[in-house]
């Protein structure tokens, strides 16, 4: 399937007319996810709570309503060690954000499609990792509503616990030591532990 062509759309989209309360048929009638680039879901990606792009990002996914982009999907590669966890080609699921003018339920949808879009058009991939983290109040309710399967907290059975360092000028939090630049003020923190989650094809 062909990338979307990059056109900008409205901050705001036109949504009007659909019920506002739940993702019902009229929703999903309106509605289709594509593969698209990194510029054409840039202010999505920007309105995430971690406001950026994962580092290797090998597939990005937009969800179109009405041809009006309203939700993202990002797939990225992790660390060695989780392919390793797993034995086989492991993607994470790095990044999901809808607007919230669509309606919450929208989100394991959205979940589901991007799913059967990896198990189409992926077919080396046998599994997918994503991380709930419950230092911004989430714990996985969606993944849980999709039927993937919880694998534990990324920092059960470790002897030592692990830092993070967050700078002073924007408060951006940073996983390593070697990332931090000399010029940045930081505060080193503890690391909370996330949900772990996993879907196997």
């Amino acid at each position: 399937m062909a990338s979307v062509e990059l056109t900008l759309f409205p901050m705001e989209p036109d949504l009007s007319g659909l019920n506002r309360a739940k993702f019902n048929s009229e929703w999903r009638n309106a509605s289709q996810v594509r593969k698209t680039t990194r510029q054409y879901v840039r202010s999505l990606v920007q309105k995430h709570y971690l406001k950026s792009f994962p580092a290797v990002v090998v597939l990005t996914l937009v969800m179109l309503v009405r041809h009006q982009s309203v939700g993202v999907v990002i797939f990225a590669m992790p660390p060695r060690e989780t392919a390793i966890r797993y034995g086989g080609i492991t993607w994470e699921l790095a990044r999901l954000f809808i607007l919230d003018e669509v309606p919450r339920n929208a989100e394991t949808w959205l979940l589901g499609k991007a799913v059967r879009y990896v198990r189409r058009h992926h077919a080396e991939v046998r599994f997918l990792v994503s991380y709930a983290d419950p230092s911004f109040g989430h714990s996985g309710t969606i993944y849980r509503a999709a039927n993937w399967q919880g694998d534990g907290m990324t920092d059960e059975g470790r002897t030592t616990p692990r830092s993070d360092y967050v700078t002073h000028a924007n408060n951006k939090r940073i996983h390593r030591r070697s990332q931090v630049r000399d010029m940045d003020q930081v505060q080193r923190v503890p690391r909370t532990s996330k949900h772990r989650y996993v879907w196997k094809f």
